[in-house]
């Protein structure tokens, strides 16, 4: 009896940091998110600005090393995760997490600049 009390005990907690865990992570993701409004209508100026962007970007891109442009492709663009990325470079995760922070980071950087 007192053993399956801790095992109830046991779950509810474990359920309890797995909610917490997924509202940190969802919270995180909102605040990062941009919203798109369905009844929105696309102008020409619209067009044009979204072809200035993708030049800026493709330009930020070819900024970037060899290695950190395949991995922000690899990573961000195809979706793929650090471990496989790691793995079909033949370097560790840890090395492929850093360079896509030091890429984010130049990337932000530079659009910024371009935008701005």
């Amino acid at each position: 009896m007192n053993q399956d009390k801790e095992i109830v005990a046991y779950i509810a907690r474990g359920i309890k940091n797995e909610y917490i865990r997924l509202s940190r992570k969802n919270s995180l993701i909102c605040k990062n998110e941009i919203p798109i409004l369905e009844d929105m209508q696309i102008t020409d100026e619209d067009r044009q600005d979204s072809i200035e962007l993708r030049i800026e970007i493709q330009s930020a891109l070819l900024q970037l090393t060899p290695l950190q442009r395949k991995i922000i492709e690899e990573i961000i663009i195809k979706d793929r995760k650090e471990k496989d990325v790691a793995k079909e470079l033949e370097i560790t995760r840890q090395a492929v997490n850093k360079a896509k922070k030091y890429a984010l980071r130049k990337l932000r950087s530079l659009l910024l600049d371009a935008l701005t």
